[in-house]
């Protein structure tokens, strides 16, 4: 069977005191990859997406959308982590 693939629009916002931006994304990736989607309990997270290039961005905190999309489509999960690769 073929994979689907389709392209994903994604953005993250975040406050997490005294954390550089590089810091933040290889902590989100270490997130990915225990599987639990955790981060620091003093940050805020939000990862915002669209499956269309012009839609309305859908936002949730990071945790919550990354549980609820993991459960729907691993790809999803690939797609964030790429984008948070190129960040680096």
């Amino acid at each position: 069977m073929a994979k689907k693939t389709r392209r994903l629009w994604l953005k993250i916002k975040y406050d997490a005191p005294g954390a550089s931006p590089k810091q933040v994304v290889r902590e989100l990736i270490k997130s990915i990859d225990n599987g639990d989607y955790e981060y620091p309990a003093r940050w805020r997270v939000a990862l915002l997406w669209s499956n269309k290039e012009n839609g309305a961005l859908r936002s949730g905190e990071w945790t919550k959308e990354m549980t609820a999309s993991a459960q729907s489509s691993e790809g999803f999960e690939y797609a964030v982590r790429a984008y948070l690769e190129n960040q680096l």
